[in-house]
């Protein structure tokens, strides 16, 4: 199914909806409203897995082996910031706890 983004009317809240063809636009998950549009944005869709996530993972230890703590944690929040994926989450979390940032 296809991934659209939509934009409310009312508050203004941008949200990403998968759209199973025709009806309605949804209603805003943030205040409820019905004045909703659907945006202009790339193409997406919805993977069950996630390869990206073990690129990632493989090069947040890269960096740590090669002693760029700091560089893995600035690269580990941009991919947490792009992936909604939990392990690249559990990733940036973690090692936010290990420098105490």
């Amino acid at each position: 199914m296809p991934i659209y983004d939509y934009e409310c009317a009312d508050c203004g809240f941008i949200f990403e909806v998968m759209v199973d063809g025709g009806g309605h636009p949804p209603l805003c998950p943030s205040c409820g409203g019905e004045q909703t549009k659907k945006l202009i944005a790339a193409p997406a869709i919805h993977i069950k897995t996630d390869p990206g996530t073990a690129r990632i993972e493989k090069r947040v230890k890269d960096y740590l082996k090669d002693g760029k703590i700091s560089d893995a944690t600035r690269f580990a929040d941009k991919a947490r910031s792009m992936v909604k994926s939990d392990k690249v989450k559990r990733i940036a979390d973690k090692l936010h706890e290990k420098t105490g940032n």
